[in-house]
């Protein structure tokens, strides 16, 4: 066991932090609500009820209760015009696009806020009150107001995977290094970097106050409070001299996923430059790291476990085998040419995906050729889908299915009364801020003396999340072997023109944006100002 001889010294004194929002950053957020500071910092966090993070939970595992899946028949309850990795916790949809992080009414899609380009990418991972997400730097951001707490960069040009909050933990990795920083105390509390091979740059699961990261060659399970070693594996399934831990690629991240009491990781044992790979997917007792059962070969990439089935993916679809024998005894009733990402409800596998077309003649296809699709559990016919622009990644919670590819889209049941609800609100808002001396706008904006603004924070067009490939896991941003091997020492927090040249500064956690100066900031703020005044002007 190595730790920390690949870095010498990673000794932190702690996270500069802010209490409310960053007027000296270029990030901040624009926001239609109020708040009084950073919240979260009074306990450890905790996952938070709702799709709290990339799989829906710290352990990635999206077997959802009862409730949480819309009843049939369902419909798009609103479209929001961007689209990437979603957590929905507490009423509130968080977005992660373009490098901003979108905060929405789950009711109806309106905006609550939102940042401005931070670097964000992946999924955020919800708890407490607090938003984190990965991408140039793992941000801390207030979930009730989107102002920025402070930001951790690693002082690398890769992304740091999406993060997974645990028992005061909040776990990423980035340069082939786990992190985990300590929620309450906002400082890192731990790392692990293994000797060898790196770490691929992918969310960590975490069961059992264990969080397993993965390597080509081996798996590792480290104990939540401390970092220590719990167990590692050092044989991948397989019967190939290929044979290795599954590695990330533009489709598929292949992250572990674990429950309490065992762990799934997938291995494959094709040539590295297999177009279309072949493995395994394995469960492990998440105390011991003993070997319980393999699916038979072809799906390598872990989705879900429920109590009687593992849910895996491989190049094209998804299968269901026995959790006793690993026995494959599910499949779907349509060909796939991919399914981004599965959630498992009470008789009912959802799943986003896009459907093969050459398997099907001439008119036999289904209608839609990408969106969510509903089958049942038991025989693996449709019970129902819903279109989308293009392969979609899910999150399913409080009635409703998020799924998300260039746009954002709310499925619920027909008879969902949200959508009543959430109108008969508008309207009494709609006459309070009639107020104004301002005249209403064929677009529903006020102009006038109180400035009010429209139902739609954002001018910008329907962008989606570029960097967002769809991906086993729904977050084509992580991948790569976690290469890289930067010679970091004792340093000072850095600037925008530090971050710009290369220095042999310890990189650290900053107050806000730090990577933009406070003129930015200002004229960030001042642009906004006047973009607004032009608006109400007109």
């Amino acid at each position: 066991m190595v730790e920390h001889d690949r870095r010498n010294v990673l000794k932190y004194a702690g996270l500069a932090m802010t209490g409310g929002a960053l007027a000296t950053g270029g990030a901040v957020a624009d926001t239609t609500g109020s708040g009084t500071g950073v919240t979260g910092t009074d306990g450890p966090a905790a996952e938070s009820r709702g799709w709290s993070s990339i799989g829906g939970n710290a352990g990635n595992n999206p077997v959802v209760s009862a409730g949480d899946a819309p009843e049939t028949p369902v419909t798009v309850a609103w479209e929001y015009d961007q689209g990437g990795p979603t957590a929905v916790v507490d009423g509130t949809v968080y977005l992660t696009t373009d490098g901003e992080v979108h905060a929405l009414d789950a009711a109806d899609g309106e905006v609550e806020w939102r940042t401005d380009a931070i670097g964000a990418s992946g999924t955020p991972a919800v708890a407490d009150g607090t938003v984190y997400v990965g991408g140039e730097r793992l941000t801390v951001i207030d979930a009730a107001n989107g102002d920025l707490c402070c930001q951790h960069d690693l002082g690398y040009d890769e992304d740091i995977a999406s993060p997974v909050v645990a028992n005061g933990r909040v776990l990423t990795v980035g340069d082939g290094t786990l992190y985990a920083l300590d929620a309450a105390e906002r400082e890192l509390a731990w790392e692990f970097t293994p000797d060898g091979d790196p770490l691929y740059e992918q969310p960590v699961a975490v069961g059992g106050d264990a969080a397993v990261a993965v390597s080509e060659s081996r798996a590792f399970a480290r104990e939540l409070a401390d970092g220590t070693e719990r167990w590692r594996l050092d044989e991948p399934v397989g019967d190939d001299e290929h044979g290795r831990f599954a590695k990330p690629s533009h489709r598929q991240t292949s992250f572990p996923v674990a429950t309490d009491d065992v762990v799934a990781i997938g291995s494959a044992d094709t040539e590295p430059e297999a177009m279309w790979p072949l493995g395994y997917t394995t469960l492990y007792d998440v105390e011991t790291g003993e070997r319980r059962v393999s699916s038979e070969r072809a799906a390598f990439d872990p989705a879900a476990i429920a109590d009687d089935e593992l849910y895996a993916l491989e190049s094209h679809n998804v299968r269901g085998h026995d959790r006793e024998t690993g026995d494959e005894n599910w499949d779907t009733a349509v060909s796939t040419y991919q399914v981004s990402s599965l959630a498992i409800g009470d008789g009912t596998v959802y799943a986003g995906l896009t459907i093969d077309g050459e398997g099907y003649g001439p008119g036999e296809a289904p209608e839609d050729e990408n969106g969510v699709y509903a089958f049942d559990s038991e025989t693996g016919e449709v019970e129902w889908s819903v279109g989308t622009d293009e392969i979609p990644t899910i999150a399913v919670t409080d009635g409703t299915i998020y799924a998300s590819s260039g746009t954002l889209v709310a499925i619920r049941s027909e008879n969902d009364g949200r959508d009543a609800e959430s109108a008969d609100e508008e309207g009494n808002e709609d006459e309070t801020n009639g107020e104004s001396d301002g005249e209403t706008t064929d677009n529903g904006t006020e102009s006038g003396d109180s400035g009010s603004t429209g139902g739609n924070d954002t001018d910008e067009s329907a962008t989606g999340d570029s960097n967002e490939s769809a991906s086993g896991a729904g977050n084509g941003n992580e991948t790569g072997d976690g290469g890289g091997d930067g010679n970091l020492g004792e340093g000072n927090v850095e600037s925008e023109a530090d971050s710009n040249e290369e220095s042999e500064g310890m990189p650290g956690f900053t107050a806000g944006a730090g990577v933009v100066g406070a003129a930015a900031g200002i004229e960030a703020l001042r642009r906004r100002t006047d973009a607004d005044t032009d608006d109400t002007d007109a």
